[in-house]
């Protein structure tokens, strides 16, 4: 892997998986709701592709405005590998070994959200129960839910680092030196 695609996407993960961090942390000693809206998720989501594509366009121009696919597939999707890998470690972490009794109200907490957005759908009261049920029997903080989440990510860093990486990927013109100063 080149050097300063290996940089940039260690760093942009380390400052993604840093954000991450900082949102959990904050949601947790401020009020653990922040967690389960869902304007919340997508805030951060918007932020996380703004960022993961900030860090191929740095390597981009780094490389002279060129870059190939796989430069940028790699960056993309090692930064957000990173930044999962961080984030993941601090969940399991928090929920699991310093405080428990948090996954449990979060948990409690998804409930009422779910119920409450279903009810203003106009889901059936059958429907409902069914969720409630599935969900009361669930810990999405249990180490093989956050190790499936994770995995998910990283489906969601391949696909979406496939696009941006095509997109953004301009091939030198036959002739370019190699490297550019």
């Amino acid at each position: 892997m080149d050097t300063t695609v290996k940089s940039t996407a260690l760093r942009f993960g380390y400052i993604i998986g840093g954000i991450g961090v900082a949102y959990t942390l904050i949601a947790y000693l401020i009020d653990l709701t922040l967690l389960t809206t869902w304007w919340t998720g997508i805030l951060f989501l918007i932020l996380l592709i703004v960022l993961l594509c900030v860090a191929v366009g740095q390597v981009k121009s780094k490389m002279g405005g060129y870059i190939s696919f796989k430069d940028a597939f790699s960056t993309f999707f090692v930064a957000g590998l990173v930044a999962s890998l961080i984030s993941t470690t601090v969940t399991v972490l928090l929920f699991n070994v310093v405080d428990p009794e948090a996954a449990e109200r979060l948990n409690e907490l998804t409930i009422e959200s779910t119920v409450r957005t279903m009810e203003k759908f106009g889901a059936p009261e059958e429907v409902i129960d069914k969720q409630v049920e599935e969900l009361q029997g669930k810990n999405q903080f249990s180490l093989t839910s956050q190790l499936w989440t994770f995995l998910g990510g990283l489906l969601f860093y391949a696909i979406l680092g496939a696009v941006v990486a095509a997109i953004m990927k301009k091939n030198k013109p036959a002739g370019f030196p190699e490297e550019v100063a």
